[in-house]
């Protein structure tokens, strides 16, 4: 149901009654919405506010929140940074860079004139992350693709039908639309198959807990009194002079780094008390802990990758590269080259072997010595049998190939040990 028609259905149920018959109601406090910006009413006509925790949300505030910061920081930067080629299939499992096409540059290099591959891919990977849809306008000019032009989330309107062009709302009100097969749309969680779902509003339970555990720490801080030290008096009071002697030879005698471990000698039967954690702040700093467990299940992040420091880096931190690699950061890879290759190649080019491919091994090259004893031992060293050819490696460490590193006879031509065909 839109918000216009729960607006008319909230009012057709409230409606209005003189202050003699209206009953008398406590005041309740309700969390307020930021009109005042586009982003805020934005996100609130279309997300809403509600959650258990009672949070005002949109991307800006979730944002805030240092766990779901990096998650976000890291899924668009390793997206961003990754190579990606499109490769054309060839005879033999040899597949080449299809440098000569029009898309290769755009997913390599500049994807339009004013952002490079980088800068394209963290920010439409950071949109589809936060808001479910990441979208850009593909550029053509005389049948060629030209550029990839990103349109925010905000500004596209949700479609109905799988033929319904797409809606783009500017600033000023006025409508275009672009054709489905003019907008490249990358997808996070769906339930219809043609919008994503926001994050703000799939867990929004959880990361409204976190951010009102964050405003709790910081009312704390603002508001609460940090009591460390306390001197107390069983009988009597100090006057307002003898208080204002006290702290002002405190802070002459005692404070700062240079009166430190002096030894402080108590008059008037005053005793000195030092105030230690309880229960309630230790409560506190768990609930904390666990709300940054609740982010990292939201992203599939391990949770030394948001700075928990309760699992041991070491000899660990290869396993999970390739947790990372595999279960988080997969299925991230396989929408961008399924969207790629459905959007911006023809059904011919599909057919004759043109295909998008992400290098994720660049992730997970290990140390030099790792590589350099897998890729001999793939090529045929040491009377292994080969099965991988020289440019086959130098594909995997982002090398050009070299006019001689084709055939699978190599590592026997080197003196490896391979197993070259006989005549």
């Amino acid at each position: 149901m839109g918000f216009l028609n729960r607006l008319t259905d909230w009012m057709g149920a409230h409606e209005y009654q003189p202050s003699a018959a209206r009953p008398t109601m406590p005041v309740q406090a309700y969390s307020v919405i930021d009109f005042a910006s586009d982003a805020g009413l934005d996100d609130f006509l279309r997300n809403g506010g509600g959650n258990i925790a009672g949070a005002s949300m949109n991307r800006k505030t979730v944002m805030r929140n240092t766990a779901v910061k990096r998650s976000v920081n890291l899924l668009s930067n390793v997206m961003g940074m990754l190579p990606l080629h499109l490769l054309q299939k060839a005879e033999g499992g040899d597949d080449k860079k299809a440098r000569d096409h029009a898309l290769f540059a755009i997913l390599a290099d500049a994807s339009n004139t004013k952002q490079d591959a980088f800068q394209f891919r963290k920010l439409v990977q950071r949109w589809a992350l936060i808001d479910g849809n990441g979208y850009a306008e593909v550029l053509r000019s005389r049948g060629r693709i030209t550029g990839l032009l990103p349109i925010h989330p905000t500004k596209v309107q949700k479609r109905e039908n799988w033929n319904d062009p797409y809606k783009i709302v500017s600033k000023s009100g006025n409508v275009r639309t672009i054709l489905p097969e003019d907008m490249f749309h990358l997808m996070g969680d769906t339930d219809d198959g043609l919008n994503g779902i926001s994050l703000i509003d799939e867990a929004a339970d959880a990361l409204g807990l976190a951010l009102q555990a964050d405003k709790a720490a910081a009312r704390l801080f603002k508001n609460g009194a940090l009591i460390r030290d306390v001197l107390s008096k069983e009988t009597g009071k100090l006057s307002p002079e003898a208080i204002a002697n006290l702290k002002a030879s405190l802070q002459d005698e005692f404070g700062g780094a240079g009166n430190a471990h002096k030894t402080l000698v108590l008059e008037e039967g005053l005793k000195y008390m030092s105030v230690q954690s309880n229960a309630k702040d230790s409560q506190h700093l768990e609930t904390r802990d666990h709300q940054i467990e609740e982010i990292a299940r939201i992203f599939g992040m391990p949770r030394p990758f948001l700075m928990m420091d309760d699992t041991s880096w070491g000899s660990g931190i290869e396993q999970l590269g390739i947790y990372f690699t595999t279960y988080t950061l997969a299925p991230w890879l396989k929408a961008w080259e399924s969207a790629i290759s459905r959007i911006l190649l023809t059904p011919d080019e599909r057919r004759t072997g043109l295909y998008p491919k992400f290098n994720e091994r660049a992730l997970l090259r290990g140390s030099m010595s790792d590589q350099a004893e897998f890729f001999s031992k793939m090529m045929g060293s040491g009377g292994s049998p080969q099965i991988m050819e020289q440019n086959e490696a130098r594909a995997l460490l982002d090398l050009p190939e070299h006019p001689e590193g084709s055939g699978l006879n190599s590592g026997a031509v080197n003196g490896g040990g391979g197993n070259a065909p006989t005549e």
